[in-house]
């Protein structure tokens, strides 16, 4: 019974979308597909890793999902049956030429500054993490690598966050127009952020356009969509297996199924967290909402999300030794963490009502504009200015130049 709650309770976590809007246009419900496989499917249904962890602990852990997707759920039919009353944005206000021009000056300048800004973090950092002695203490940004890293740690993340967000419009402006700067700018910054061996900010946004060109193409392309999204998680996490690319290594797998190890080995999430619950009950350390905002605050401030899930790991010890960024927690273990069983069941409700209300808006917006690039802009906006909404419980520095450059896309700024 536990394999099957963890199971759907993460499930609606990942893909609640499908709940309210299950449409071949929900394209975030969509790319999430392969993650769900890989990530919950797979090691709960299949390999059964609570097994390998006390009685207490998975009890605990499944009951606190289970309250959670409930509690999530209902926040999310509320708020999707709301009427979204958003000020109406640029490309509502605008005729389309004229916005659709300030849309491609405006992607081709932040292009151009963020690749030169990334390509000098680089110089700045003097070395890159895919051709370091050490990829993996590079990547984190560990040992050695620190403090060369901070010199430039400012401009590295901003560029590579803009970047980030900027390459689904920037690929589907290409595909839309065919301009080549567009092209050869896109495969630049996506060669670029790879060597510095973050595979999802790096190819996260090519795999949205390229989601986004499907499904609005044909119901042949949807199809052939879904299967290639699964086959790309697949593929992802056993490259990342091959390469040794895992941020924590916790799981002990003991079972007849090593082919399945091996692709879940990419996304040891159920295993992470249930470890997090085995050493959070051993030693409670409730936040009391301090990592809702503690992730805005540079440094390894002890509030951060990410500091604090390893200091509950590691029971408050030197963190500079650990490569990892954090562990990847789900609404529900933030809020038990925060403030006990109200906590989940509040947060939960918030996040779930924030998630279907932005969810009722995507649809109206998507289904009434015919142009591809603001579709895009659209969905863009979802996944980054709306999700400070909908992910409050860990809000990030690191989001907060790619929702200011959003806004960009959103309003017009007149400087009298």
């Amino acid at each position: 019974m536990n394999s099957l709650i963890i199971f759907l309770a993460l499930a609606i976590f990942i893909s609640p979308g499908y709940l309210v809007w299950p449409s071949r246009y929900n394209i975030i419900a969509h790319l999430s597909l392969g993650g769900n496989f890989i990530s919950t499917f797979v090691p709960a249904i299949i390999l059964g890793v609570h097994n390998n962890f006390a009685e207490a602990v998975v009890d605990l852990y499944s009951n606190i999902l289970l309250v959670g997707a409930i509690s999530f759920a209902i926040g999310l039919f509320v708020g999707y049956r709301s009427k979204p009353d958003l000020k109406r944005f640029s490309y509502e206000v605008l005729d389309s030429e004229v916005y659709l021009a300030r849309v491609m000056s405006f992607t081709k300048w932040l292009m151009i500054v963020s690749i030169v800004m990334l390509v000098l973090s680089y110089a700045g950092m003097g070395f890159i993490p895919a051709f370091a002695a050490d990829p993996f203490l590079a990547k984190f940004f560990r040992g050695p690598y620190q403090a060369p890293y901070m010199r430039v740690a400012i401009f590295f993340r901003t560029s590579f966050y803009i970047l980030s967000t900027i390459i689904p419009i920037s690929a589907v402006i290409w595909y839309q127009t065919k301009r080549s700067f567009f092209l050869y700018s896109t495969i630049l910054a996506v060669a670029l952020m790879a060597l510095s061996l973050s595979r999802s900010p790096a190819f996260s946004g090519l795999v949205l356009a390229f989601g986004i060109i499907m499904v609005f193409k044909s119901r042949f392309h949807f199809i052939l969509l879904l299967l290639s999204v699964i086959g790309l998680y697949v593929f992802s996490s056993v490259f990342y297996f091959i390469i040794g690319a895992r941020e924590l290594d916790y799981s002990n797998y003991n079972t007849e199924h090593p082919y399945w190890e091996i692709i879940a080995s990419g996304s040891p999430d159920i295993a992470d967290q249930l470890l997090f619950m085995e050493k959070f009950v051993q030693h409670p350390n409730l936040t009391y909402g301090q990592t809702i905002y503690g992730g805005l605050i540079p440094g390894h401030y002890e509030w951060n999300p990410g500091v604090y899930t390893l200091k509950v790991l590691t029971n408050g010890d030197d963190l500079e030794e650990i490569v990892s960024g954090g562990l990847r927690l789900p609404a529900p273990i933030w809020g038990y963490v925060s403030f006990g069983w109200f906590g989940i069941i509040g947060f939960c409700l918030i996040s779930g009502y924030f998630y279907g209300y932005f969810t009722k808006y995507l649809k109206k917006k998507l289904m009434g504009s015919d142009s591809l690039i603001i579709k895009t802009i659209i969905i863009v906006s979802f996944n980054v200015v709306f999700a400070n909404f909908y992910t409050f419980y860990t809000l990030s520095i690191y989001l907060l130049p790619p929702t200011f450059v959003m806004l960009f896309y959103l309003y017009r700024f007149k400087i009298d």
